[in-house]
């Protein structure tokens, strides 16, 4: 009876938020449009996307301003879900959502690296960053590279973390901070629940937390070997050192495999062999976010009276997110809708 008071009104605000996420109908409507702007108008007028997209011109919009757009609604869902908790759980879900601030991070550094520093779409992207009130976010707008934002970014953790690649080469400097960011967000969020929540609550996010830790290094030795070719020294200092199923022993095993097909003899016998059954190598990270939402929705139905149900919510948001940019890229691609499907995670279920 206690959970059910505690999580009353956020599980019912979650219950709300879920059942206004796309359906598979939805999806198979966007695959079989030929144009952004069709993906985008069906979106406007048929989606809980209504109202973030209300004042867009569909005919006249950036792919970067929409991800910009699509990144912000989670800002916003973070937020609504703010005012439904308090006390501990409030602090927890100040720290969980530097995974929603990390991204949005990701997204605006490779637009410096990219050369794209139009102002209005910096400004717009900064949304996430008005909860830390040392900043000064329209002065923040303003910077012309990514040396400049970096600095600017001063009283806030981010600028911490991030300050040894101001004055770094421009080769790594991208790779290296989305790493240090990735990294960053373990430890803080494994802190967080630590400090912040009752034992029940703790168990749910350090079980979660534990297999995104073990799937992020099974993924990060594979590219780093097979794709960067870097060494052994470099792949361990970038490991994320929280274990669920992946034992460090098996991590030193991975590391140390000879060749593609030694490396998935060893997963094959980890709980995390999935990954690299059944699929093309290109389609290892989509058997993730396979696994991913499979889990996340068990736990969002199972566990509705706790920590779950918002963290669940949050995490199904980010595959939707990332379902329609994998169809606005297979449009600019002109893949076919079967090959596009192929991308679309949830959609067997």
């Amino acid at each position: 009876m206690l959970k059910e008071i505690k999580y009353g009104a956020l599980s019912g605000k979650a219950r709300a938020m879920f059942g206004k996420l796309l359906s598979k109908n939805d999806y198979k409507i966007l695959i079989q449009k030929k144009r952004i702007a069709q993906v985008v108008s069906y979106l406007k007028h048929n989606t809980h996307y209504s109202g973030l997209l209300s004042d867009t011109d569909e005919n006249n919009i950036h792919r970067v301003k929409l991800e910009i757009l699509l990144k912000k609604d989670i800002i916003n869902d973070y937020s609504k879900f703010f005012k439904f908790t308090n006390g501990r759980l409030k602090e927890f879900v100040k720290h969980y959502c530097t995974k929603a601030e990390i991204e949005s991070l990701k997204l605006i550094f490779r637009m410096f690296e990219g050369g794209n520093t139009e102002h209005g779409l910096l400004e717009e992207s900064l949304l996430f960053l008005s909860r830390h009130d040392k900043l000064d976010i329209p002065k923040l707008s303003l910077s012309r590279d990514l040396e400049e934002f970096l600095s600017r970014l001063h009283g806030t953790d981010y600028y911490k973390l991030l300050k040894p690649f101001i004055s770094d080469n421009k080769e790594n400097r991208l790779f290296n901070i989305e790493m240090t960011l990735d990294l960053y967000y373990f430890r803080n969020v494994q802190w967080a629940y630590q400090k912040f929540l009752n034992r029940n609550d703790a168990l749910i996010v350090k079980d979660l937390l534990e297999k995104e830790a073990d799937i992020f290094n099974i993924l990060w030795i594979y590219r780093s070997k097979y794709f960067y070719n870097m060494s052994n020294e470099v792949i361990k200092s970038y490991m994320a050192h929280i274990n669920d199923k992946l034992s460090e022993r098996s991590a030193e095993s991975l590391i140390e495999a000879e060749g593609y097909e030694a490396y998935v003899d060893i997963i094959s016998k980890t709980p995390y062999g999935f990954l690299f059954k059944g699929q093309d190598q290109l389609f290892i990270e989509h058997n993730y976010h396979e696994y991913t939402y499979k889990l996340y929705k068990m736990l969002f139905r199972r566990k509705p009276f706790s920590i779950a149900c918002m963290i669940s919510y949050l995490r199904l948001k980010e595959i939707e997110i990332s379902n329609i940019i994998s169809i606005i890229e297979g449009i600019r691609y002109n893949l076919s809708e079967s090959e596009i499907g192929k991308f679309i995670v949830g959609m067997g279920i």
